[in-house]
């Protein structure tokens, strides 16, 4: 049963497939804001709007590429990216029957669930799930680049889309804070997540904006974060959407994210700092930096010193994060992936069997050794090779990665492939420029 949102995203896509193809991946990075939400709901099981527009591109790829109307460049990375989705879709319908009977944490029960409670692997319906979503991915990854793209809209719609999340966080925050119940239903209606409840906010905090839980749009604002920051850093960004990126994380108080934006910008500041050995300094380089940190440490400052429950709230999901009991599951979680790994003689499970705390730890009890190193090549690469003038979406990408191995499982979720398709589409930027100077 289709939903006014996928009526709305399917109006929209279905208008850009027949007269602005060049808007259609703007359009799949504002359907991948809303995760939480269900375009089509069949049974227990909603289909997010992403999956909707990707259809249209895939269909519009498909066109092109058979009428020959334009050329194609060749996917940046693509043959570790095939190389990646024929080891997870053979082990999604093979290893569940090779080392059936051996205990997983199943991904319908959970981690904390799972502690004491580990059925034995069969192939399940997850399986099928799992592939098919990573199979679209990979489909939509090479048919972006069969269709016209606009660098334009697509800057503009990435712009939009943190702008869209940053009013859902400051409007949740607000009506916590005033006492307003705040219409969830209206983004969360996926049938087949375990939803976010008001319950669970905090201060005005640990708002889930679209998304189904804090930590997903934790890892969604880390990407803008580190992407704003790097921008500016190198003199081409404004202050503002840096400013503007760390609130809405802090209304979102993520561990995960909160960590990896602590940890990213020391690196950032090393790349791009304004000292020069022996004794030159960049003046403007230097004022950038001690602008950006004052605007950043002195309200943190203040809201630390000024709002016990923030502070207690930051204290909890910090310093005071390893005495939890969520921590202690996650952990076990994560070594038990490394047990499988040893008992399936380094091969993994199969894509959806099993599930653990972070990205990382997920692939190798599912995939095994050689498709985690295939993935991580063809990732680490597409960023590394980016053109200069997206040097700052390197930086978010590899933050992204980072804030997934620290706290999210899931390979096939949305918002980890639509950085990975625009890199894609950057890096064919890059291959039909240097083609033209030839």
């Amino acid at each position: 049963m289709p939903t006014i949102i996928g009526i709305i995203f399917f109006c929209c896509a279905f208008y850009c497939f027949l007269y602005e193809e060049d808007g259609l991946l703007g359009l799949l990075i504002i359907s991948g804001v809303f995760e939480a939400a269900s375009a089509i709901n069949i049974a227990e099981r909603g289909i997010q709007p992403y999956y909707v527009v990707a259809a249209f591109i895939i269909a519009r790829g498909l066109i092109n590429r058979f009428s020959g109307t334009r050329s194609i460049p060749v996917v940046s990375q693509g043959k570790w990216l095939l190389a990646f989705g024929a080891i997870s879709l053979v082990s999604a319908f093979v290893f569940p029957y090779i080392f059936a009977g051996t205990p997983i944490y199943d991904p319908k029960i959970g981690i904390d669930d799972g502690l004491f409670n580990r059925p034995p692997l069969s192939f399940s319906l997850n399986n099928v799930v799992q592939a098919s979503y990573l199979l679209l991915h990979i489909v939509t990854a090479f048919s972006i680049l069969a269709i016209k793209f606009s660098g334009k809209k697509t800057r503009l719609a990435f712009l939009w889309a943190f702008y869209i999340e940053a009013a859902f966080l400051v409007a949740e925050s607000f009506c916590q804070l005033v006492g307003i119940t705040f219409p969830l239903f209206l983004v969360l209606n996926n049938p087949g997540y375990s939803l976010w409840q008001l319950s669970g906010e905090i201060n005005g905090t640990r708002n889930p904006g679209t998304f189904a839980e804090p930590s997903l749009a934790g890892v969604f604002l880390v990407v803008y974060c580190i992407g704003f920051l790097a921008e500016y850093l190198a003199g081409k960004g404004k202050a503002f959407r840096v400013i503007a990126s760390l609130i809405a994380s802090g209304l979102v108080a993520s561990s995960s994210s909160l960590l990896t934006i602590c940890l990213v910008p020391g690196a950032l500041l090393l790349r791009y700092s304004p000292f020069r050995f022996p004794y030159y300094v960049k003046v403007r380089q230097a004022k950038r930096i001690a602008w950006i940190a004052t605007l950043l440490i002195i309200p943190v400052v203040l809201s630390l010193a000024v709002f016990s429950g923030y502070r207690e709230l930051l204290t909890t999901l910090t310093i005071s994060k390893g005495d939890s009991g969520s921590f202690i599951n996650r952990t076990a979680s994560d070594l038990y992936s490394l047990q499988l790994l040893i008992q399936t003689h380094g091969m993994g499970v199969g894509l959806g069997s099993n599930r653990s705390s972070s990205l990382l730890s997920t692939l190798v009890s599912n995939v095994g050794i050689a498709g985690t190193l295939a993935f991580l090549m063809f990732y680490c690469k597409l960023f590394v090779h980016l053109p200069e003038r997206y040097a700052w979406f390197g930086w978010a990408g590899f933050a992204m990665l980072l804030n997934m191995c620290l706290g999210i499982a899931d390979v096939t979720i949305p918002l980890f492939w639509i950085p990975i398709l625009l890199a894609i589409q950057f890096s064919a930027e890059q291959i039909s420029d240097s083609q033209k100077t030839m």
